[in-house]
């Protein structure tokens, strides 16, 4: 079953964005994982919690396989350096059959 991935990002610096986008797509397509789109135009219509600066969405064949890239020590150098300049909530879900 496909399994998809909600990252929101918020910046604190960018100087990680650059190496991260340029890098971290062919990692990703090793897991099987796909971008479904990705955004810097943002608009919150509900909450009260801050609006990201970034939304991104991709695609997996499972989560099993989501958690392998995640965990993985390919990804491991650009996950540190996001984690050090910026703040991001990531989840991962299974659509209901």
């Amino acid at each position: 079953m496909a399994a998809y991935m909600v990252v929101l990002v918020y910046l604190d610096k960018s100087e990680w964005v650059a190496d991260y986008v340029a890098n971290v797509p062919d990692i990703l397509r090793k897991y099987g994982g796909e971008y479904f789109a990705v955004s810097e135009r943002v608009v919150k219509f509900e909450g009260d919690k801050p609006t990201p600066d970034q939304v991104a969405l991709f695609t997996f064949p499972s989560i099993e396989r989501m958690q392998a890239f995640v965990i993985s020590d390919e990804y491991a150098p650009y996950k540190d350096a996001r984690l050090a300049q910026s703040n991001a909530t990531i989840i991962g879900f299974e659509p209901r059959p």
